[in-house]
């Protein structure tokens, strides 16, 4: 009885002709391209499985290492599952943060050196965000906000993980003036005692690589230690990650990558998908297998999916493809307004019989405020996958609480002085000196008239204050129209953003969910209340966890997940793709783009049975348009593909020679019912009568890329200058 024979009377598991090949090749370098759902976790483990008892590796001489700690975590209990009575020996399953950590700590310990970590729980005596906001408070006099908060870690990290030299920091995009003088200014000060480091979980990356270039007795003793390496999630791993698993593995290079170029959606904290597509450059004899058979979905989504990734054209060519027997077809819904894609929502969630198979999926934690809001009047638990409570905490939610606490006591004088700068009362430093040094405890507003510098602050204090004092008798959400319109806080807001380079949009937006909580509330004090009641239900929601209940989780952290139904939702341009997506590629940079195509790519993917894509028109009473990638997945549901076909880059280059049809301008064209549409980022092609003729939509710079994607994707065209 042969190994998988074996595997598949133990374990019940059989696998399919590319799976076995994956798990025999063991010498030499391997690229295993899994797409979603193809049993890569499965065939991980039935490769550790074959070295050990067929190859008769040591178990200590097998390194598995996978991006997260949950992940490490489910691949070592999937083993024991299928091996735990095989083989008593235990592999050693780690993160690369993990690994490095050990190298870090046995070099320090090498060299008498000290360090202390400034990352983990808030017990930590120096903390990494500690420091961070001192110098960010010393540097721009002032605290930051939790969003600045949140970029200048993110920063930090992307900077280590891309290993951005210091004359590279100023070409990272942040709306942080002087932020890599920030950077420049914590770095020093984790080593200003060269005896006793300060080191976050970025430097263990950083100091690992460095170790393992550096002494040859540390990196010669990891390398003859394992003498397998296997990665898992690989197109997750940053820059410095990638070449610190290239170092361990030389020189015998028994390494098995498992990746899927096409689910590679961490750009923003340092991944680098153009590491596994040079996979054969920098392992010229290695093999590349790829996995498409998909376990997971019916053969609509799957179809759909595998069609819709092709937009992208800097990725590895692959048909997935399933066996499953045909289902529902997917679902879109084109709503009037956005309230109507929750309510519909909510009733879906109502009528479930099985809500512990369902996810509904968003890109950004905004997305979840309502409709958390939404679920929780309606009776419906649910378990959120990633709660971020930073909406409760931001300054906009303060500031309006604020407004509203000085309309029950308008003598306070330290309510005031944290949003006399928000409003239409033109109140002073100086005026604000006096009320704290004056404080008679009446009226601020009637204070001010004492010390006010012309007869235009007369009118606007008298107007303040009848404004303050009524909207204390209004219910909630009049009371936040008249804050934000009669009191001037939306223009301040707007100013805000302009002088400080902050998010307009996403400022209103706080304002928004803000008023659309209140409705229905009875007064201040309940809007209050509910408030703190939302906080706590997202924050106590983990505990709803394997229950029968909803889940709800942004795309990104879904990723690896799988249910029978998933919804989708605010699938509208500025969403996904964002309005920096777009910006960045009419700016040349399609990265951004293609990496907003395979976040949509993996949340359609994570549907078993049943898949929804919800849009709308208008939201707060702006006009939206509907996402570009939906146009592109209706097109597919109606049965037309976005590609002709796809060749190898070197079938489609003798293409330049052969006059069939020019790069034109779409308004050149007389469209008619012959016309088929294959969208790429912002252009097109168009195919008449089985011709290709590329569009450019704003620029002539946009022409070069059209031409590329023409060849590459197999069509025929002229070139007109």
């Amino acid at each position: 009885m042969n190994f998988f024979e074996k595997m598949q009377q133990h374990t019940g598991v059989s696998l399919n002709d590319v799976q076995k090949q994956a798990v025999r090749y063991s010498d030499g370098p391997l690229l295993l391209l899994a797409s979603p759902g193809s049993g890569k976790t499965t065939t991980l483990n039935m490769k550790i499985g074959y070295l050990l008892l067929v190859k008769k590796v040591p178990a200590q001489a097998i390194l598995a290492i996978t991006f997260s700690k949950a992940s490490a975590q489910d691949m070592a209990q999937r083993f024991d599952q299928f091996f735990g009575k095989l083989t008593h020996e235990k592999v050693h399953f780690s993160t690369i943060h993990s690994f490095s950590f050990q190298v870090v700590r046995e070099y320090f310990a090498k060299q008498h050196l000290t360090f202390q970590l400034v990352e983990g729980g808030n017990d930590v005596p120096l903390h990494k965000k500690m420091i961070l906001r001192n110098i960010f408070t010393e540097m721009k006099n002032t605290n930051p906000t939790e969003d600045e908060m949140d970029e200048l870690l993110t920063y930090i990290s992307y900077v280590k993980n891309r290993m951005l030299s210091s004359e590279q920091l100023g070409s990272v995009k942040s709306s942080i003036s002087g932020i890599s003088d920030m950077y420049k200014a914590y770095e020093q000060f984790k080593t200003q005692n060269p005896q006793h480091l300060l080191l976050d979980f970025d430097d263990m990356l950083t100091y690992c690589l460095r170790i393992l270039q550096d002494d040859e007795q540390i990196r010669t003793k990891y390398q003859h230690r394992f003498e397998y390496i296997l990665t898992d999630e690989s197109q997750d791993n940053s820059v410095i990650q990638h070449d610190i698993i290239t170092l361990l593995a030389k020189p015998q290079n028994n390494l098995c990558v498992v990746a899927d170029d096409d689910q590679s959606i961490f750009m923003w904290r340092g991944s680098d998908v153009q590491k596994l597509l040079e996979f054969e450059k920098n392992y010229p004899q290695a093999k590349i297998l790829t996995m498409t058979q998909n376990y997971r979905s019916t053969p609509e989504i799957v179809k759909t999916a595998n069609d819709f990734i092709k937009r992208n054209p800097k990725r590895y060519a692959k048909e997935m493809f399933t066996e499953n027997p045909a289902g529902k077809p997917i679902e879109i819904h084109n709503m009037q307004r956005y309230e109507l894609q929750l309510n519909y929502v909510v009733q879906e969630i109502e009528k479930s019989s099985n809500p512990q198979e369902t996810a509904i999926l968003y890109r950004n934690n905004s997305s979840a405020i309502r409709l958390v809001d939404k679920l929780n009047k309606a009776g419906l638990p649910f378990y959120m996958k990633d709660v971020d409570l930073k909406f409760f905490r931001h300054w906009i939610v303060e500031d309006m609480l604020n407004f509203m606490r000085l309309s029950y006591n308008d003598t306070r004088v330290d309510i005031l002085e944290k949003v006399h700068t928000k409003m239409n009362a033109y109140i002073t430093k100086k005026q604000m000196v006096y009320l704290k040094n004056n404080n008679n405890q009446t009226s601020v507003f009637d204070q001010l008239q004492e010390v006010r510098h012309a007869d235009y602050q007369e009118q606007a204090l008298k107007k303040t204050k009848q404004l303050i004092k009524k909207i204390n008798i209004l219910d909630p959400e009049e009371a936040i129209k008249i804050i934000r319109k009669n009191l001037g806080y939306e223009k301040s807001i707007r100013n805000t953003a302009e002088h400080l380079g902050f998010n307009e949009e996403g400022l209103l937006g706080v304002l928004n969910q803000l008023e659309h909580i209140a409705v229905g509330l009875p007064n201040l004090e309940a809007f209050a209340k509910r408030l703190k009641e939302l906080e706590e239900i997202m924050k106590t929601s983990w505990s709803n966890k394997g229950r029968d209940v909803v889940t709800l989780s942004t795309l990104h952290s879904a990723k690896g997940l799988e249910y029978d139904n998933v919804y989708m939702i605010d699938l509208v341009d500025g969403i996904i793709p964002s309005k920096d997506d777009l910006k960045q590629q009419d700016e040349d940079n399609n990265e951004p783009i293609e990496e907003a195509v395979r976040l949509f790519y993996v949340g359609m993917t994570r549907a078993r049975k049943h898949l929804e894509l919800l849009t709308y028109h208008l939201k707060d009473d702006e006009h939206v348009a509907e996402s570009l990638f939906l146009k592109s997945v209706h097109r597919l549901v109606k049965g037309k593909s976005l590609v002709k076909k796809e060749t190898s880059f070197r079938e489609s280059k003798h293409a330049r020679d052969i006059p069939v049809n020019a790069i034109t301008k779409k308004e050149d064209l007389q469209l008619n019912s012959n016309v088929e549409h294959h969208v790429f980022g912002k252009g097109e092609i168009l195919e008449v009568s089985g011709q290709a003729i590329g569009v450019e939509f704003e620029s002539v710079g946009y022409k070069k890329f059209m031409i590329d994607v023409c060849l590459k994707q197999g069509f025929l065209c002229h070139i007109e200058e």
